[in-house]
């Protein structure tokens, strides 16, 4: 992710216009006037330093956070790919044990077994149309979240 590295951090809090960078540039600007060097490369510098210095911890810890959240999201996003394909799964081999019987029950007529399958293929593909509908659904909530799958 283009936000998750210190140096990406660091660049962004430095290139603002914050209260923290114009004290930090204040700091080091007074430090190179006590020194005489205020109007010197090396004044330019210790201003420089002196923000630089003043943002990346902030810089770190920003990134950082930024590392577990793309982590979380990785793994709620193979959590609910996860249960999806077991909710799928399930589904399909119940459907197919209930035609499993029903082929194996000699005692009841083709026609019977015609519609019972029939009826147990739509009740399947019914379920699989609202696992489907109920993940699309929950994408479009957490939009942009990136906690969720699209489908």
């Amino acid at each position: 992710m283009a936000n998750d590295t210190v140096q990406s951090q660091l660049n962004s809090m430095l290139s603002s216009n914050s209260p923290l960078m114009k004290r930090a540039e204040t700091k080091g600007k007074q430090y190179a006037n006590s020194r005489g060097l205020l109007n010197s490369s090396m004044g330019a510098g210790a201003a420089q330093g002196a923000m630089i210095d003043a943002a990346m911890p902030a810089a770190q810890q920003d990134a950082a956070a930024q590392q577990d959240l793309n982590k979380l999201q990785a793994s709620s996003m193979a959590n609910a790919w996860g249960v999806m394909s077991n909710n799928v799964t399930d589904i399909v081999a119940q459907g197919m044990e209930g035609i499993a019987n029903i082929n194996a029950n000699p005692d009841i007529s083709q026609t019977d077994k015609s519609k019972m399958i029939s009826q147990i293929t739509s009740m399947r593909d019914t379920d699989i149309n609202f696992q489907q509908n109920l993940y699309k659904s929950l994408s479009g909530y957490l939009k942009n979240t990136g906690l969720f799958p699209n489908l």
